[in-house]
């Protein structure tokens, strides 16, 4: 039991003196002043010696490991690197997935919560090569993409035209700004939590959140064949 405490005190010391930055973050994972209403906390530790050069964990606020990401900076850029490892609210692994240079580039391994193979995919600098997808109880079903992403209804080229046809040039229009809209696609399709991520004058900010307001439902993104509520970011450009 001595031995067990003492070794106990040797790892919270460690991990203290090497803990360089402690972030709470709401349940949006937005990072907030304090610890008041937060959901979460990151904690990012510098890693020298390591083949990446920073480890960033996410914990629920009673400890429990959320997430494990190791990264570069390169021009305050985030590249990911090594393996990142991820786990269910309840405590059980989720899935492991290899980066190289920032992309996807070896293993991704997902389990179900009762430990069975959930699907093993591999991928080469961020293109799949090959994979297989298993039912809770173990049995091979078809496979399909691990990670959908949202999408207007038509595509992209329907989203182009729809912008196209529903912008609003402000009066008195004689230069170019661009307005970069941060939403989240609920599970739904709905758009909510709009916001403006690249600013403008007041009247190219208020016509582009009004465009993206008034859009259609979006087909929601899917994560594991589950559907999510997922953030997306589009840039709107007024031209003379």
């Amino acid at each position: 039991m001595k031995k067990l405490y003492l070794s106990l005190i040797f790892t919270v010391i460690s991990f203290s003196a090497f803990a360089q930055d402690t972030i709470y973050m709401d349940n949006k994972y937005q990072e907030l002043d304090n610890k008041k209403n937060a959901e979460y906390f990151k904690i990012i530790t510098p890693t020298p010696d390591e083949d990446y050069e920073f480890l960033r964990t996410l914990h629920y606020l009673d400890g429990q490991i959320k997430s494990k990401e190791t990264y570069d900076l390169e021009n305050d850029k985030e590249i990911n690197e090594g393996e990142h490892t991820y786990w269910y609210d309840t405590g059980e692994l989720f899935y492991n997935i290899d980066f190289k240079n920032g992309k996807k580039h070896g293993d991704l391994i997902a389990y179900w919560k009762n430990g069975n193979k959930r699907r093993h995919d591999v991928f080469k600098r961020d293109q799949f090569k090959n994979g297989k997808v298993w039912n809770q109880d173990g049995k091979e079903i078809e496979h399909f993409n691990y990670f959908i992403r949202p999408e207007f209804p038509g595509g992209l080229a329907t989203l182009s035209k729809y912008i196209k046809l529903n912008i609003q040039m402000p009066s008195e229009h004689n230069s170019t700004h661009r307005v970069v809209v941060n939403f989240t696609v609920d599970t739904d399709g709905s758009i909510i939590d709009i916001k403006i991520k690249e600013d403008a004058p007041s009247k190219y900010t208020a016509e582009a959140y009004r465009v993206i307001k008034e859009m259609p439902k979006w087909k929601p993104a899917k994560r594991f064949g589950e559907i999510i509520k997922i953030s997306y970011s589009l840039p709107l450009v007024f031209q003379k």
